[in-house]
């Protein structure tokens, strides 16, 4: 019983994903239409903005749906995104530095439109950085309540429990 409700869960959080993957994917075409009829560069820009912005929702919105759907995301897979993180973060550090030292000038405080925009880049790259680190750190399947001694034991200690149970699952489902 408790893997039927689990099922319908799944099946409600793709169908509510799938919908609002469809209004992002208008929003991007929204955004498209305002960057393509202005021919203001710096408006351009902010358009372009928010229409990133919303391809970026879909990309996230994408991949929860495909781990949902069976998609795994294990150790191995997180490997790049590990070996580049120490790189990344240096260079996002020092992006947030360059933000704050244009962010404590006079003219940029004065200036609302301009001091919005800085901020969101320095507060983007701030949320990068902790995403990056937390994400490389994240388990991509779902952990039930008896998991937390598990977690004291390693990612590699639960990826493998893991495994070994998807494996029995669809043993089990082979021979039902």
């Amino acid at each position: 019983m408790f893997e039927k409700w689990e099922e319908e869960d799944r099946k409600e959080i793709v169908e509510t994903l799938n919908e609002q993957l469809v209004i992002e994917g208008r929003l991007v075409g929204l955004y498209e239409g305002y960057e393509h009829g202005t021919e203001n560069k710096a408006m351009k820009r902010v358009m372009q903005m928010f229409r990133l912005d919303s391809q970026r929702h879909i990309n996230i919105l994408q991949t929860v749906i495909e781990v949902i759907e069976g998609e795994d995301v294990l150790i191995e897979d997180k490997e790049d995104l590990k070996e580049s993180l120490v790189k990344h973060l240096e260079l996002e550090a020092e992006a947030i530095k360059r933000a704050n030292k244009v962010l404590g000038k006079q003219f940029i405080n004065e200036t609302q439109g301009l001091k919005m925009l800085l901020e969101i880049w320095r507060d983007d790259e701030k949320r990068h950085h902790k995403a990056l680190q937390e994400l490389t750190a994240k388990t991509f399947y779902q952990l039930g309540a008896n998991d937390m001694v598990a977690l004291f034991r390693g990612e590699e200690f639960i990826e493998e429990r893991y495994l070994r149970a998807r494996q029995f699952k669809e043993k089990m489902s082979q021979t039902g």
